[in-house]
């Protein structure tokens, strides 16, 4: 059987994204071992890392050609969708995909994706420019009885909201990660059953940390004595107040019994960012970046080094729930909210409007509270994965 993997800007350094591909091609081939696998990336490098087949990376910029893509997509047995936050943050590429192996009549599958509970804005709001301006005119001459922006970016919403209920409900099988994502799958009109299973990369183990290369700050902070922070920021959307931010990196080492670790999930626009964070701090000696690509595996392994994580970015705090290192999440849209809630946790605000005295707060007690921590932890991991075994194994029937 000849299995495609897409839909996702895997190779694009985003370690989220490819700890989900590592772990769903690891999930695909114990449901099919004898199938042949082939990925959609831009990264080459991933075939001898994955021993895949690899294919370009249909469906994001750079310009690619829509011909091969739908000739790949015919040319297998099945395509599944692999993850990510699509449905609500690019649904215009996934769902084309899924509709083009469907009219060839070969099996689809959603497997583990997300749903915001509103589409992307960048992609769907009426951004400054003529089409605009023309609307906000025409609004004006209906004497304000008319709201044409607002009508815009409605129409535009559920036009891409009926195209997403009726390619799910043409798939083989729709696996979501969270109870939150179905229901907005199911507000979007979808009829079919929509499986909540739970995010692949919950699968994703450490590699051993004596194998990795790291620089002699990163060793140095890992090596203290005392807590050690991880900290991650999504370049994409900054956390507005960066004053604040930089004095509370401050306030976690003012005293000298601290370390701070920044662990860039992006090793190119992440990395950049923090090393700004870190340069500009009263005690940068107290702080280093975790540099260079990295793989999830070791990512992950330092992580695990660490007694607190604080992210923006989901697949960090869900490495720290693998290995049971308490986390703190600053929201970036639902996804954030929606793996905190099984923990009984809420996010200390959103990248826009970030509590910073509640995030000291929610610290200091993380921090002293650990313990507790790892036995709620452990109890949600349990009900995860749980929740993955079950999909799995519809996994496993659609592609037997």
């Amino acid at each position: 059987m000849k299995i495609l993997l897409g839909g996702v800007p895997f190779g694009r350094n985003n370690v989220g994204d490819e700890a989900i591909l590592a772990c769903v091609v690891r999930i695909v081939c114990a449901a099919r071992p004898d199938a042949d696998l082939s990925v959609s990336t831009d990264d080459p490098a991933t075939a001898r890392r994955l021993g895949v087949r690899t294919v370009p990376l249909f469906g994001f910029e750079p310009p690619y050609s829509r011909d091969e893509m739908a000739a790949e997509l015919r040319a297998h047995d099945a395509f599944i969708w692999s993850g990510a936050t699509g449905l609500s943050d690019y649904p215009e590429i996934p769902t084309e995909m899924l509709r083009i192996a469907q009219a060839a009549g070969r099996r689809t599958v959603i497997w583990g994706t997300g749903m915001n509970d509103e589409l992307n804005p960048a992609k769907y709001r009426v951004l400054p420019g003529k089409r605009r301006l023309l609307l906000r005119m025409l609004g004006a001459a209906s004497l304000g009885l008319w709201n044409g922006v607002a009508w815009e970016e409605h129409r535009r919403v559920a036009r891409a909201r009926a195209k997403i209920a009726a390619t799910v409900d043409a798939t083989s099988l729709a696996v979501v990660r969270d109870p939150e994502s179905r229901e907005q799958i199911l507000k979007c009109g979808a009829k079919r059953d929509i499986v909540v299973g739970a995010d692949s990369a919950l699968i994703l183990e450490p590699a051993p940390f004596d194998s990795l290369a790291l620089s002699d700050g990163v060793r140095a902070v890992l090596a203290h004595p005392g807590p050690k922070v991880g900290f991650c920021v999504s370049a994409q959307r900054e956390v507005r107040n960066r004053a604040a931010l930089i004095a509370h990196f401050d306030r976690i080492v003012a005293d000298g019994s601290r370390r701070l670790l920044f662990i860039p999930m992006n090793p190119l626009t992440d990395s950049k960012l923090m090393a700004g964070f870190r340069a500009e701090m009263r005690h940068p000696d107290r702080a280093a970046v975790l540099e260079g690509r990295r793989e999830p595996d070791e990512v992950l392994a330092v992580a695990a080094r660490t007694d607190l994580i604080v992210s923006s970015r989901l697949h960090l705090v869900i490495f720290a729930s693998i290995v049971h290192v308490p986390f703190i999440g600053i929201s970036r849209g639902s996804k954030v909210d929606n793996f905190l809630a099984p923990y009984g946790l809420t996010s200390v605000g959103s990248v826009e409007d970030c509590d910073f005295d509640r995030l000291g707060r929610e610290t200091e007690r993380l921090l002293a509270g650990r313990a507790g921590f790892e036995a709620r932890s452990r109890a949600v991991r349990a009900d995860l994965l749980a929740r993955l075994d079950r999909a799995r194994g519809l996994l496993k029937g659609v592609l037997g």
